[in-house]
């Protein structure tokens, strides 16, 4: 059973009358009266005399201990946290305590002084435990005490004039701070082996370089020898250099008789030389014709090569002459001389068109491809231009000496990352690895493309801030990141894409409108916030808005697309029954096809946007 403590002794009605005896108090007690009304008095231990006694108001009289009191508990159930919230510390408490205020005891009639002294001790103790670590128990203990050595007043009436306090962590914390002084102990043990371990490396490293510059000085001695060897050598052979014919000439100076066998080995020597020289065409010719069949040869490399096959021919056929110049070759244009070239290689830098000025509707190319032309130039204001006839599988060359391609074309790249991409994240990543390398195979098709790659999945992460393509050009991987909710990343390019526009134009005298490709897996958690999102985006007071091209796969079907696809002939979604690895790949056929037929127009001086339907998806209208 819980021990207590009373404090008042005893309650009992005042005597009145002539013989009744005034009782007297002991040191210990003080006596408290209290009227019919519940007004008390106190008179510093003096009882009432006869005549008060007799006339006296006071109906009640009360014994309340004053007597010093000293316990010594466990404060079980207080536990003092400490500074983690996590781990408790147990408290032994020595409290001495008294009641200064009797008065205030029978007010508030306080059955059991302990309760009131620990609930308080326990109040004052926990404020200041919170200020110290688990493993930091002596500290919190001399803290503590140092504290509360003064007396503390109670508003009940009691003073508390002694509280010494003595804590230890509990039986959780205790395995935790044996654990950490382990670590501690081990981290101490490990620090002082790796100092040794370093000072023997150093040892043996310092033993290393000695080692090696004896070896490097007798080495250093032993090549001097030898070229000493070779300059005396070369001085008593001549200066000539040497070539198959001097070693030859010098074989037979010293060896006469060898003349049929250094004949033989002159014509063994022409007919190796010879063979290599075959084979060396036979492969140039195969990479050729490779490089043809892939399309990565351009019309204006064509003179190029063409110059270094005749010169030689020409050398084989006159050797040692100087060939003379060669006309160049021109395709698809007339001979030089014959008048201007077409239209279609004749490419100046576009023309600034007003940012009210209504684009022209665009027209599907029946049963190929829709064809979008991206004419238009940031600076001056967006122009899209109908391709007129069927589509051509490339864009027209551009000649020699037509100059740099006009300005540079920002392509922007939305990729799902949550979790309908789970099944393809490693497709995707290998798709974006063969756009890069294939806008980096055929020479300086990347000139003109600022490349950006966004991640969507709730916070947009920018995996490649828009730039221009090179080898060193790093492309962090995707990953499954979450939710599908796309509104961040639409809000989110609002100021992206202005802000790299604003950019590029301090640098280059053109910047093409930006062309955004979007890839969806999944639909959207957050439907009309992202579609709101989207719509600000490519609506036509927005400044800078992009062409937009629309892929969806897996469980992004056409009611996920359609609502946000302005333009639904470039809205690409991948039939049901279409694996969803499978439909990643054709996407990234798409998009490596669009991308590398926008900068080959770049390149050209003929933009336009050319999006083929791969077999594995199919457009939500027209052909595909």
């Amino acid at each position: 059973m819980t021990p207590t403590l009373p404090l008042i002794l005893l309650t009992e009605p005042v005597p009145r009358g002539q013989l009744t005896p005034v009782k007297a108090s002991r040191p210990s007690v003080a006596v408290v009266y209290a009227t019919a009304g519940g007004e008390l008095a106190w008179f510093d231990g003096r009882p009432l005399s006869w005549s008060q006694q007799f006339f006296s108001k006071y109906r009640t009289r009360f014994e309340v201990d004053v007597s010093d009191h000293r316990r010594t508990a466990r404060l079980a159930s207080w536990p003092l946290p400490s500074s983690d919230q996590v781990h408790r510390f147990e408290a032994t408490v020595d409290v001495g305590f008294r009641v200064s205020d009797p008065v205030e005891v029978v007010r508030r009639n306080i059955p059991d002084a302990l309760v009131v002294v620990y609930g308080h001790l326990a109040d004052v103790l926990r404020r200041f435990a919170r200020g110290f670590a688990i493993d930091e128990a002596a500290r919190a203990e001399a803290y503590i005490n140092q504290q509360t050595a003064h007396e503390m007043v109670l508003p009940e009436g009691i003073t508390i004039y002694r509280c010494v306090v003595e804590l230890h962590p509990d039986s959780a914390a205790r395995g935790y701070v044996e654990s950490l002084t382990k670590a501690r102990r081990d981290l101490h043990l490990g620090t002082t082996q790796h100092t040794a371990a370093v000072a023997e490396a150093r040892h043996l490293s310092t033993i290393a370089d000695m080692e090696l510059q004896a070896r490097l000085a007798r080495e250093q001695a032993e090549q001097e020898a030898a070229l000493a060897r070779e300059a005396e050598r070369r001085r008593v052979l001549g200066t000539a250099p040497f070539d198959i014919d001097r070693l030859i000439s010098q074989h037979l100076v010293m060896h006469p008789e060898d003349t049929a066998q250094a004949i033989e080995m002159r014509s063994s020597w022409e007919l190796a030389v010879a063979g290599r020289q075959e084979l060396f065409d036979e492969r140039s010719v195969e990479v050729f014709k490779f490089m043809v069949a892939n399309d990565l040869i351009q019309p204006a490399d064509v003179e190029v090569i063409r110059q270094q096959a005749l010169h030689r021919v020409q050398g084989a056929a006159v050797p040692g002459g100087a060939s003379s110049a060669l006309p160049p070759v021109h395709w698809g244009s007339p001979a030089a001389g014959a008048g201007p070239a077409p239209a279609a290689l004749v490419q100046g830098p576009a023309l600034p068109v007003p940012d009210q000025a209504a684009p022209p509707p665009d027209r599907i190319v029946p049963g190929q491809v829709q064809a979008a032309v991206v004419t238009g130039s940031v600076s001056g204001g967006p122009r899209t231009t109908p391709v007129p006839g069927p589509a051509a599988p490339g864009p027209a060359p551009r000649p020699a000496g037509a100059g740099p391609a006009p300005g540079v074309l920002p392509v922007y790249l939305v990729v799902d990352e949550s979790m309908a991409v789970a099944g393809c994240v490693d497709v995707l990543n290998s798709a974006l690895r063969s756009l890069h390398a294939a806008l980096l195979t055929p020479p300086a098709v990347s000139d003109g493309i600022r490349l950006s790659v966004l991640g969507s999945a709730g916070e947009p992460v920018v995996h490649l801030p828009a730039a221009e393509v090179e080898w060193g050009t790093r492309l962090p991987p995707l990953t499954v990141r979450g939710g599908a909710r796309h509104d961040l990343t639409f809000e989110r390019l609002l100021t992206v894409i202005p802000a790299d526009v604003e950019r590029l134009k301090l640098r280059h005298e053109s910047v093409r409108r930006p062309v955004l490709f979007v890839l969806l897996a999944g639909p959207a958690e957050d439907d009309w916030r992202w579609q709101d999102a989207v719509r600000a985006l490519t609506d036509p007071g927005t400044p800078y808005h992009p062409t937009v091209v629309w892929v969806g796969i897996g469980k992004a079907d056409g009611g996920t697309v359609r609502p946000v696809a302005g333009r639904p002939e470039l809205a690409f979604v991948a039939p049901s029954d279409t694996d969803l690895p499978q439909a990643a790949e054709q996407f990234g056929v798409l998009l490596q096809n669009a991308v590398l037929h926008l900068a080959r127009g770049l390149a050209s001086g003929r933009l336009d946007l050319l999006v083929e339907c791969p077999p594995g998806l199919r457009r939500l209208v027209g052909p595909g």
